[in-house]
């Protein structure tokens, strides 16, 4: 029998995190099913939120983080919001689900009040290396010393501004040919002035950004998550909206079967930006994802990111591998459990030769784990890597629409077989790409069977971040007749063009693209890169370049 608990019931001071804290708690105990939120706005502040020590992956900032709504060893649960919005002020993580089964978070929109952004209309070029600016968002959260910008968070804390993305003014898209410096300098180079107007003068610039287009200045920290799920099965996100979060709108690692259904960055009325990072972020992600009918705008990264971890190998034993988790932004997360089947790989190829079965795990410190395996080590080599294939997941990407934001669409690196269909793509870089490597960011996944159909890519790769509209990252070494992906297939997909390569294609053992109406840029020849292959099947409207 369902046992709903209201919200409202629980209010003992008028904080909305306390109080949704108490009816958590109490659905927790009492065995309830769900928990109903009157439709409203609700300020949450860091003071009586939740604290748990988070190693959120890709974020860079383990330790302590408030949450408003934890889920922590639950199941068979539900909480609707019912149309409300939660305004977070301060550093917070809005939703965590932790060691939970079976969990549904509904009707709800997240927004942080601030997230280290400041967002400026250009109103005019100086004779000489300067350019004014008009202030429309977040200039509040930031301070001017010595001519250099700093945003402000935790009272006493100053970082400074590490990226200028320019926006068009109408349309809000990337501006064509611009990256992550629009001044065509680094950010470190640029300092400022206020005027007395309640302009800036920006000095030191070589590029001058069009009148009227939108400079988001960030010196942004991922310093949490709008949702992060951990070590949990059976999640859905039904009709969410994430308008600001720090961090990236959903992340989930070592989690199963997750659906997302109308989970969406979507841009609060007069501002270009959302989340601070990728939308979406699945790592050592298993069962089926699915994410559907969402729209994903003026995030500052990926629309969707997928992967695992591969591990560096620092010492060994008779049958014991020592392992570090090698970048900054993934250590703490526990990726291996008794019973796990991992492979050992070369670095450079990352081509498995070798298979082994984990029998006990052994967490030493953040960083370096020890892993004892029911076969012998003999042949693996101190400096090769370790990637866990037990944690693979199918991924179903449909009826999504992804634009206007920094970089690239989707990143795919899951062993499982992905579809991706019925989606619009208009991104300033690579609206899909292939992305693994054992020597920098280490996220694992050769993929197995791909298949990307009945999409519509519209003048994808108009700003900087990648070559081809689809695109594999290519491996700094490759073996003969052996391949890092299996199978990718591209569709009756429309492809218009913004340049010459629709897809850039390395070390894929089959590679289909027919089917694909091609619209080419305006005299430029439409291309696809072939390389690394066995079996590649074009159709005759494009020119294959090696």
């Amino acid at each position: 029998m369902e046992k709903v608990l209201n919200f409202t019931e629980y209010d003992v001071n008028g904080d909305a995190a306390y109080t949704l804290r108490r009816a958590i708690a109490a659905a927790k105990e009492a065995g309830a099913t769900r928990l109903t939120v009157p439709k409203g706005v609700y300020d949450i502040r860091p003071d009586y939120c939740s604290e748990r020590y988070l190693c959120i992956s890709n974020h860079g900032f383990n330790g302590p983080k408030r949450i408003a709504a934890l889920i922590e060893d639950m199941s068979d649960f539900e909480i609707d919001f019912g149309g409300s919005t939660l305004v977070c002020h301060g550093v917070i993580t809005p939703i965590a689900v932790l060691r939970s089964r079976n969990i549904r978070i509904r009707n709800l929109t997240l927004r942080n009040s601030s997230t280290m952004m400041l967002e400026a209309r250009v109103t005019g070029h100086g004779s000489d290396d300067t350019v004014e600016l008009q202030p429309v968002n977040g200039r509040e959260a930031f301070v001017l010393k010595q001519g250099r910008l700093y945003a402000q968070y935790l009272e006493q804390t100053l970082v400074p501004v590490s990226t200028n993305v320019e926006f068009t003014g109408e349309g809000g898209e990337i501006a064509a040919g611009t990256a992550d410096n629009t001044f065509d300098v680094g950010a470190e180079a640029v300092t400022y002035e206020d005027l007395p107007d309640g302009r800036m003068l920006a000095h030191g610039v070589r590029r001058k950004p069009p009148i009227g287009n939108i400079l988001v200045i960030s010196a942004a920290r991922r310093l949490g998550a709008g949702m992060f799920c951990e070590e949990s099965t059976g999640i859905t996100a039904e009709n969410i909206t994430v308008n600001a979060c720090y961090g990236m709108g959903f992340i989930a690692q070592m989690c199963g079967d997750i659906h997302l259904d109308r989970f969406s960055t979507l841009r609060e009325e007069g501002r270009m930006h959302t989340s601070d990072a990728d939308a979406t972020h699945f790592v050592n992600c298993s069962g089926r994802i699915t994410v559907e009918n969402c729209t994903f705008e003026g995030q500052l990264d990926d629309a969707l990111n997928i992967h695992g971890m591969y591990t560096r190998i620092v010492g060994k034993g008779e049958k014991e591998l020592f392992v570090r988790q090698m970048h900054e932004e993934a250590t703490g997360i526990r990726i291996y459990r008794p019973g796990d089947r991992v492979q050992a790989l070369e670095p450079a190829p990352l081509i498995p030769y070798a298979t082994l079965t984990v029998r006990t795990v052994e967490y030493l410190n953040n960083e370096i784990i020890r892993l004892t395996f029911e076969e012998s080590v003999e042949e693996i080599a101190v400096g090769d890597d370790i990637e866990n294939i037990t944690q693979e997941a199918d991924l179903l990407f449909r009826n999504n629409i992804v634009r206007n934001n920094r970089a690239r669409g989707m990143l795919i690196a899951n062993r499982g077989r992905t579809v991706i269909e019925d989606c619009y793509f208009h991104t300033s870089g690579t609206a899909v790409k292939f992305e693994s490597d054992g020597d920098y960011w280490f996220e694992s996944g050769g993929t197995g069977d791909v298949t990307i159909r009945r999409c519509t890519f519209d003048r994808c790769k108009h700003g900087g971040w990648g070559r081809g509209v689809i695109e594999c990252q290519p491996r700094r070494a490759v073996l003969p007749d052996r391949y890092f992906h299996h199978c990718i297939r591209v569709e009756d997909n429309e492809f218009r063009m913004y340049q010459e390569c629709a897809a850039l294609m390395d070390n894929v053992e089959t590679f289909v693209f027919t089917g694909n109406r091609i619209l080419s840029a305006p005299g430029k020849r439409t291309e696809v890169i072939v390389r690394n292959n066995r079996n590649c099947t074009l159709q005759p409207d494009v020119v294959r370049a090696d």
